[in-house]
């Protein structure tokens, strides 16, 4: 049966909504427009730039050739989404830079300043361009928001065609790029570290240069370019080098082609230094390319859902290198052709026909009929002991998503357990030779104590999935106990992905409180597993919860958790492992709230804790995460985790905590922050690192200054400071906007007798909206890494006899009209 959770009528508006995304505090304006013609285009830039600051500008560009020798700088006020390939009516869309060029005439200068609020690129040929760059400004509206350009082609650029992002991450995939001076890709983050996806892109043929350049400010916060399956070749200069300017970021580079290199590279796996042998078009020859089904299939971001015209990213027994997916089948095809449980054309067969053979193999799905299938399986199908890949989207009628919010792929293939009694769907057990990999996409699985059991073998992908039900009603699936189960050996898992049809939905059990399902278990002895981008604890629309007792559950080191909705659990994220990032998560919002304005849309979709840090869960990073409206606390580290770094989190809203560092519970006292006597491990939770007291805030309408103190060790500590409506629950906390960090330095701290040295500040803070009527709150992060509770809160006054030297003109008055 077909699943489409978001009906297609709900992806479109002829009209100007405000949609407030969970992650921002207030309702903002969102404007869809039908690009027709040049002057529609133009227009709608501006209306970027003019817009009700912080909201979402979508052109839609009908697929034809906008003829354009102008020039336009434009400072984005608003989110900006740029994408072509649309009918006369933008009713559909056809994905493929050839069908939409901007030409720019050799003299089109194009330049977008985004300051943090974030921009896509996707589906335009920018040809023959005098200069085509995306800016990053002095200073940043918000922070965490991507900058993605995907699946473009920019050629005959006359100067250099650059890319950057301030203020949050940058990803660039599927793009071929012939520029005369090559292209730069720049990340120079002000505020906290960012990282750049560079995957599946060509670059050829700068004749007055090198390929690509990367470019990182010296002075910017940790830049890090992950460089994979890309093509550079043919160039005057050195193929992939840093920008003459650039400071040295870390550069981990996997599968790639390239003529010449002079960047300093962290990692260096699979890299050739080979003819890609392209045809005029930059696409490989079939089939002796060497960038034919030779690349890397799980880059830290993931791969993409296409390439770069729209077909199938991955066809072989790997991604191809570059922006192009060959034709080449170089792998063994099952195909299941009926929803029987057993015998030939079964996916039960399917699978033992993919274990006798010795390479990997991909399962494809051929049944009749348009409604597609449900398979009850009465058993646990067998044991996967080789690589294999199972893939529900090649069944006809069936689409990945493509929101960028919720999941509303159609699934055409569910897989049901017979009675909701069966133990799992699928396995890779213990003992499964190490080059055992399972891939699962495009599948809708519920019925199973554990839906996927991941035991042994590396690199397993679980993308574009739903686990679970799907809706409340009668005919709306059945249940997991868990969904994704990891334990044993298995190493290097990857669940979810940025690009959108990775996104994986997983509906939990209609009681959390019983049992201790898990939406996403990672135990055993792996590690560097990645997260990315699901929705845990909801149904597919992302706004309604169904969760597990435990949302996520991070008991491995060195992964990542990025960018997905946790939300409708119990426990929404428990970590037990050390050095794992947790980046850009939403933990107990909902995907998106709608409402016609005046209005106050309600985000809340809370699990009962947002995040819960247990004993020796150490040197994790927490980074840019929205944890609000949890019923009872946002985070809680448990005694013993220490090194636990939290920097430009939004924690507000919470029942009773927003920040929570134990014992004791509740606001901890001002102590001692020097070593423990004798030396050994913290007793408390991040050391009971000391708060920041805050004495006051004034200033203008978006610019102030903060005075206050910090009692603590010796050395130099990060202060951050936030804003928010109100304080937390016990007058700490409350930390809806982020507004920056200033470091400064503790001095004249002693052993003996026990007492920290104290030092007096007076910093400035900024912020794009108004901070009339705010309060202000302020962590503390220790030169080891130990972040702070929340301090208590103090009001923001805002009076116009500081004004000046504060801000500009439109500050000046206090109170705001």
């Amino acid at each position: 049966m077909p699943h489409r959770p978001i009906a297609q009528a709900t992806r479109r508006a002829a009209f100007i909504v405000a949609v407030a995304l969970a992650a921002l505090p207030a309702p903002v304006a969102a404007l869809e427009r039908c690009v027709q013609t040049l002057a529609d285009l133009v227009d709608g830039l501006h209306q970027a730039q003019s817009l009700q600051s912080g909201g979402t500008v979508t052109l839609r560009l009908v697929a034809q050739t906008y003829a354009w020798s102008g020039s336009e700088t434009i400072v984005l006020a608003n989110r900006l989404n740029l994408l072509g390939g649309y009918n006369g009516d933008c009713s559909a869309r056809t994905v493929d830079p050839a069908n939409t060029v901007i030409d720019g005439l050799g003299a089109l200068q194009l330049e977008l300043y985004q300051a943090g609020l974030g921009l896509t690129v996707e589906g335009v040929r920018f040809h023959a361009t005098e200069v085509l760059r995306v800016t990053a400004p002095g200073s940043c509206l918000a922070y965490g928001e991507e900058v993605n350009w995907r699946r473009t082609i920019v050629d005959t650029a006359y100067g250099d065609f650059r890319v950057d992002n301030a203020c949050g991450d940058l990803v660039f995939q599927n793009n071929l790029l012939r520029v005369r001076y090559g292209t730069v890709l720049a990340l120079s983050p002000h505020a906290l570290a960012a990282d750049a996806y560079v995957d599946n892109n060509t670059f050829l043929d700068a004749t007055q240069g090198g390929a690509l350049a990367l470019h990182r400010w010296s002075e910017s916060e940790t830049a890090t370019f992950e460089i994979s399956n890309n093509i550079m070749w043919g160039s005057s200069g050195t193929d992939f080098s840093l920008y003459p300017t650039s400071g040295v970021p870390i550069v981990r580079a996997y599968h790639n082609i390239w003529g010449g290199i002079a960047v300093p590279l962290a990692t260096n796996v699979g890299n050739l230094q080979v003819d890609p042998a392209l045809d005029a078009s930059g696409r490989p020859i079939e089939p002796s390319s060497p960038a034919i089904n030779s690349g890397y299939d799980t880059p830290a971001g993931g791969l993409p859902a296409v390439d770069i015209d729209g077909g199938p990213r991955r066809i072989g027994s790997a991604v191809d290198r570059g922006a192009y997916e060959s034709s080449v089948v170089d792998v063994t095809e099952l195909v299941v052709t009926h929803a029987g449980d057993s015998g030939s054309g079964s996916l039960r067969q399917a699978i033992l026909d993919a274990n006798s053979l010795p390479n990997f193999n991909t399962i494809r799905f051929a049944i009749p009929g348009n409604t597609g299938a449900i398979l009850i399986a009465q058993s646990p199908y067998p044991d996967i002991v080789t690589p294999m890949r199972i893939d529900g989207f090649t069944q006809s009628g069936a689409q990945p998503n493509a929101s960028a919010w919720s999941n509303d792929a159609t699934y055409m293939i569910q897989i049901a357990g017979a009675g909701g009694q069966v133990s799992h769907a699928f396995r890779v057990p213990p003992g499964a030779p190490a080059g055992t990999k399972l891939e699962l996409r495009g599948l809708s699985i519920g019925g199973f104590d554990d839906a996927v059991l991941l035991q042994a073998g590396s690199g397993h992908v679980v993308r574009g999935n739903h686990f679970g039900r799907y809706d409340p009603g009668l005919l709306g699936g059945n249940d997991n106990l868990n969904a994704i189960f990891v334990n044993g050996t298995a190493d290097g898992v990857h669940i979810g992905g940025i690009d959108p049809a990775d996104r994986n939905s997983i509906a939990g059990h209609p009681d959390p409180a019983a049992g201790n399902g898990y939406g996403i278990h990672l135990g055993g002895s792996g590690d560097g597993h990645l997260v990315i981008g699901n929705l845990i604890g909801t149904y597919p629309d992302g706004n309604r919860a169904h969760g597990h007792r435990i949302g996520l559950r991070v008991a491995t080191n060195l992964g990542v958790v990025l960018k997905n909705l946790i939300s409708g659990n119990g426990d929404g994220l428990q970590v037990y492992g050390s050095d794992n990032l947790v980046v850009g998560n939403r933990i107990g919002t909902k995907a998106f709230a709608i409402c016609l304005p005046p209005c106050s849309p309600d985000y809340a979709l809370p699990n009962t804790h947002g995040v819960m840090v247990y004993a020796d869960a150490n040197d994790n990073a927490f980074n840019d995460n929205q944890v609000a409206y949890n019923g009872y606390s946002g985070v809680i580290l448990q005694p013993g985790a220490a090194g636990n770094r939290f920097s430009g989190n939004r924690m507000h809203a919470n029942g009773v905590f927003d920040l929570d560092l134990r014992d004791p519970s509740g606001m901890n006292p001002i102590d001692y922050d020097g070593p423990p006597i004798p030396p050994g491990p913290c007793a408390q939770a991040n050391c009971d690192q000391n708060f920041p007291v805050l004495d006051a805030a004034w200033g203008t309408r978006r610019a102030g200054r903060v005075t206050g103190s910090l009692s603590s060790w010796n050395g130099v500590h990060r202060i951050e400071f936030f804003a928010g409506p109100a304080c937390g629950a016990g007058g700490q906390g409350g930390a809806a906007r982020y507004l920056g960090h200033h470091d400064i330095e503790v001095t004249g701290a002693t052993m003996l007798p026990p007492h920290n040295g104290t030092v007096l500040f007076e910093l400035p803070i900024g912020s794009s909206g108004s901070l009339q009527g705010q309060v202000i709150t302020a962590t503390a992060t220790s030169p080891a890494g130990n972040t702070s509770e929340y301090s208590a809160c103090v009001p923001y006054a805002c009076d116009q006899i500081f004004a000046h030297g504060f801000d500009d003109a439109q500050a000046e008055t206090c109170p705001a009209p």
